[in-house]
């Protein structure tokens, strides 16, 4: 916060105007690939790293972020466990993106819903009640 109140006229500042700059070159890279490649959608792990504890303020190593800075379309989905360790008896789940064109949300549930279908990843946590059949 002190850091943002620093600023008088934040629009205005160069390091802001660089990062939109930074932006429209992602935006415009992925295009490229996208198109020359004819593909549908990128996928790629959620984070780089099992986890990033929550008192770390900086939470590097996430990839979500590449949605949020181009402005496409993405989904994350169940893809995993890590292997058990100490601290995590049952593995930490882990997540993988489906980033897509602008405008393509329709396909990425399609894809996403395919993926689930097909790996059966996910894992309810032992908490969870069981459901009743039907």
């Amino acid at each position: 916060m002190l850091s943002a109140e620093a600023f008088t006229n934040g629009m205005e500042e160069p390091d802001y105007k660089e990062r939109l700059l930074r932006n429209q070159r992602t935006r415009q890279a992925l295009m490229s690939v996208f198109a020359e490649h004819g593909l549908d959608a990128i996928v790629y792990p959620l984070q780089r790293r099992l986890v990033v504890p929550l008192s770390e303020p900086n939470q590097a190593d996430r990839n979500g972020i590449l949605a949020s800075v181009t402005g496409f379309p993405a989904i994350t989905v169940p893809a995993g466990f890590s292997p058990p360790t100490a601290n995590a008896p049952l593995g930490v789940p882990v997540g993988m993106d489906i980033l897509g064109r602008p405008w393509s949300e329709g396909r990425l549930i399609e894809l996403a819903f395919g993926f689930e279908q097909a790996l059966h990843a996910r894992k309810p946590p032992p908490s969870a009640p069981a459901l009743a059949a039907h």
